[in-house]
């Protein structure tokens, strides 16, 4: 067997811009901590049954912060690739 690289098409393929990863974990854990923060935040000011409370603070919440956080990653691969 060669040690050659290879594509499984055997293609020539050159390396993009490397891509800033940290910056990705950064907002990975900024939305964990937004959820510590924002989830008291949350279920205080829903004045609904306790259950909608406990649906927007333990469910609603974390759901909109890892999308928020998923969409600012896939916004700065965007940006930041070629």
């Amino acid at each position: 067997m060669s040690e050659d690289a290879t594509t499984l098409m055997a293609r020539d393929e050159t390396s993009g811009r490397m891509y800033p990863m940290f910056l990705e974990r950064v907002f990975f854990v900024l939305a964990i901590v937004g959820f510590f923060v924002l989830q008291p935040i949350v279920m205080g000011r829903i004045d609904a049954p306790s259950w909608a409370s406990l649906a927007a603070g333990w469910c609603g919440l974390p759901i909109a912060l890892m999308f928020m956080s998923e969409l600012v990653g896939r916004l700065m691969q965007r940006l930041l690739s070629n």
